[in-house]
């Protein structure tokens, strides 16, 4: 028999929330593009194969949050580390940097690694340049009795200086890279904001995705004032991400119901990012809101490398499991890393599905049982009975294999 495809994983069950598929199928791959979504592809049709049977095959994964421009922010770690080897093909930098140093990123960073990889830019010229407390991690405002992230006195986040803040350059940026650039990133925190440059940076962002026809995303974990101000300034297609934090002004009223403006936010068209950072989570508050029925939009990770003594650092596939353990279906978890995350970043025509002529990239997963923990910022625990573990790596129709040790 001739061969057909380049490649084709065979005998796995098929969740393609795309196409609304999902049941044991065969899929194949051919020039780096979907080829073949059938119940049953003869291995002699194809070069390579991959047994997955008794195994999940989904579209690869997308991280829509996560910090890569290594070298240069103290804690950015590599996307081809942090991403490949957990199923992730596509990523997106989540305002590393600021227009003064974006270049460096794409020519150093972006075009050099086999991840997908695209950005968001920085309002601030800064970027996520400023360090972090000497000697590690203290008690961040908002959160009571848990680690998180905090400035030194004597510095100052990028956007306490609304001078770095530079409507003109970032928009000029963006255009510079398109494709590349999705839009614009701000931090809203007590210690990177502060309260009085809140407003005024919701203001330049919005100016700046406006002239840009693109979309910011909003880190609101410890955001001084509340959520229904800030989603004043946004619009369908924006992204808020760390939806789920626990500091003061989260999603919950005080009696632990979801707040009719997230509610009406969420039928405005905003995106609700997880940006699972241990700071910037609550396991509490995911339990309520999933209780609810108001389930995150998008499941990312907001990658960095360990720091200091924040512990161990979630992958996509840690974040995934948490979830499926806080109450999420599997297809509602696979959902919001392949079909979800396409729509926001404008790829769901050829990324996030399995459909033919679409990117080849699929990601294989084992569902192992065990005893699982998952911490977050206040020190809560998740306990939970399973886990989603990844397989098998396909990127543009090849399998992913590790890089050789340097010798």
């Amino acid at each position: 028999m001739a061969t057909r495809y380049d490649l084709v994983i065979k005998g796995g069950e098929v969740i393609d929330p795309g196409q609304g598929v999902r049941g044991v199928m065969d899929v194949a791959f051919s020039g780096g593009r979907v080829a073949a979504l059938e119940t049953v592809i003869p291995t002699a049709e194809a070069r390579h194969s991959i047994d997955a049977a008794g195994k999940l095959v989904t579209p690869g994964l997308i991280d829509v949050h996560g910090h890569y421009f290594e070298h240069v922010v103290p804690w950015a770690i590599a996307a081809d580390e942090a991403c490949l080897p957990n199923g992730v093909t596509t990523t997106v930098d989540a305002g590393s940097s600021g227009w003064t140093h974006f270049g460096a990123f794409r020519e150093f960073i972006l075009s050099k690694e086999r991840t997908r990889l695209m950005a968001l830019l920085n309002l601030s010229s800064l970027g996520m340049l400023n360090p972090l407390r000497p000697g590690g991690f203290g008690p961040t405002i908002g959160i009571s009795g848990g680690p998180g992230y905090l400035l030194p006195h004597e510095t100052a986040g990028e956007l306490m200086d609304l001078r770095y803040a530079q409507v003109e350059e970032t928009v000029q940026c963006i255009r510079d890279h398109p494709n590349v650039l999705l839009g614009v990133k701000i931090r809203l925190d007590h210690s990177i904001s502060g309260t009085d440059n809140v407003i005024p940076a919701l203001e330049r962002a919005r100016k700046v995705a406006d002239i840009t026809d693109t979309f910011m995303m909003v880190h609101v974990a410890r955001v001084p004032v509340p959520m229904a101000k800030v989603f004043e300034y946004m619009k369908p297609g924006d992204i808020i991400t760390h939806v789920f934090h626990s500091a003061e002004n989260n999603i919950l009223d005080e009696g632990g119901n979801v707040l009719p403006e997230v509610l009406e936010a969420r039928d405005k068209g905003i995106i609700m990012d997880i940006g699972a950072a241990k700071p910037n989570i609550g396991i509490d508050i995911s339990r309520a809101a999933i209780a609810q029925g108001f389930l995150p939009d998008t499941i990312s990770s907001d990658i960095t490398k360990p720091v200091n003594d924040v512990g161990y650092i979630y992958n996509l596939p840690d974040v995934m499991s948490m979830y499926l353990g806080l109450g999420m279906s599997v297809e509602e978890t696979i959902t919001a890393v392949t079909l979800n995350p396409a729509r926001a970043i404008d790829r769901d025509s050829d990324l996030g599905t399995l459909r033919g002529g679409a990117v080849g990239d699929a990601t294989v997963l084992e569902i192992e049982p065990g005893e699982f923990s998952y911490d977050d910022g206040d020190g809560k625990v998740l306990e939970a009975g399973r886990r989603l573990r990844p397989v098998v790596t396909v990127k543009d129709g090849t399998v992913w294999t590790p890089p050789e040790p340097e010798r």
